[in-house]
C-alpha cells in the first residue's frame, strides 16, 4: 500500500415538541427541531447547514435516517445515501439539541433534483479551478482573463462552500484484476489499515475514486470504475467499521488521470485502481 502523510449528554428529560428553527441561536438541550437549508461544509460526523436565519451545525450518527424524498439517487446505493450529503445540497433536517447547541440529526431528507444541482455546481467549480490553473501558466496578456475566472470561482465558492477545502492525511491505492471489481486479499488488508488509521483522525472523511485501464470500451470502463469505488465504500462500511456518513459519494473516473502508461501490462495494472483518501475539512477542524 502506498500511504502518504503530507499533509451525549444527548437526550435529557423534558424533551420539547418539534419546532421549526426560527433563529440561528443555539438549540437547547433536548429541544426537538426541524430546519431546511444548504450544506456549506462537511467534516467528520458534522455538517454545517446554512438556513435563512443563520448557520446550524447538525451531527450525524449511525442512527441518522438519510434518504432521498423523490426519485432514485442514481449512482449511489439507497443504503449509502449519507454519502450524498455534499456541499451545495439543499436538505431538510430533523433532530434533537445537544449540550453544545448543535442538532443531533435523526432524519435528513433531500430531493434527487437538488442532488443533481449540487453535483453540477461542484463540477462547474472544479472546471473553473482548472481554467484558472491553466491560465496562470500563460503570459502576461492573460492576466485579465485569469482575474475574471478567479472572480467567478470566488462567487461559486461563496455559494456552495469550500468544496475542495480538505487536507489529505492519508492517501492509498487499492488495485484490481482485469474486468473485476472484486477486492483482493491484499486490497482488504490495505483497506483495513486505512480504516484503522482514519479512526485516529479527528473529524475525518473518506473520499474514494475508482479508475480503469484503457483496454475496454468507454462505457465498460465507466461502469467498472464506479463498481470498484462502490465496492471499496461497501467494504469500508461492512468490514472496516466506517459509517456511510463519513464517506463522500464514490467517484467514477474511468480512464482519467492514469497512474502509468496504458501501453504496457504493468502500466495498465497500476491504472486498475481505487484511490482512497482520508480527509479533514480544515474549516471545521479549525473551528
Amino acid at each position: 500500500m502506498n500511504v502518504f502523510a503530507p499533509r451525549a449528554a444527548l437526550l435529557a428529560a423534558g424533551i420539547l415538541a418539534a419546532t421549526v428553527i426560527a433563529s440561528a441561536d443555539p438549540i437547547s438541550l433536548g429541544q426537538k427541531a426541524k430546519l431546511e437549508g444548504i450544506i456549506i461544509a462537511r467534516g467528520g460526523e458534522t455538517m454545517t447547514v446554512k438556513t435563512d436565519q443563520g448557520n446550524v451545525v447538525a451531527v450525524l450518527t449511525a442512527n441518522t435516517d438519510v434518504s432521498a424524498r423523490k426519485g432514485r439517487i442514481g449512482l449511489i446505493r439507497k443504503d449509502a445515501a449519507a454519502t450524498a450529503l455534499m456541499s451545495g445540497l439543499k436538505v431538510g433536517v430533523e433532530g434533537v439539541g445537544d449540550d453544545k447547541g448543535r442538532l443531533i440529526a435523526t432524519k435528513v431528507r433531500f430531493l434527487t433534483g437538488d442532488l443533481e444541482t449540487a453535483r453540477a455546481i461542484e463540477a462547474g467549480l472544479a472546471e473553473t479551478e482548472a481554467k484558472v490553473a491553466a491560465n496562470q501558466e500563460g503570459i502576461e496578456a492573460n492576466r485579465q482573463a485569469i482575474g475574471g475566472l478567479q472572480d467567478e470561482q470566488a462567487r461559486l465558492g461563496q455559494r456552495i462552500g469550500k468544496l475542495g477545502d480538505y487536507d489529505v492525511t492519508v492517501e492509498a491505492a487499492v488495485y484490481f484484476e482485469v474486468g473485476s471489481a472484486a477486492i483482493s486479499q491484499e486490497g482488504a488488508h490495505d483497506l483495513a489499515e486505512i480504516a484503522a488509521w482514519a479512526k485516529d483522525v479527528q473529524g475525518y472523511m473518506i473520499g474514494v475514486e475508482g479508475y480503469a485501464d484503457a483496454s475496454g470500451a468507454a462505457s465498460i470502463n465507466q461502469k467498472l470504475s464506479l463498481d470498484r469505488s462502490q465496492a471499496v465504500v461497501n467494504w469500508l462500511a461492512q468490514n472496516g467499521g466506517v459509517p456511510f456518513f463519513r464517506m463522500l459519494a464514490p467517484g467514477a473516473m474511468s480512464t482519467a488521470q492514469p497512474a502509468a502508461s496504458n501501453e504496457t501490462a504493468a502500466g495498465r495494472a497500476q491504472n486498475r485502481r481505487v484511490v482512497v483518501r482520508v480527509l479533514v475539512n480544515r474549516g471545521i477542524a479549525g473551528s
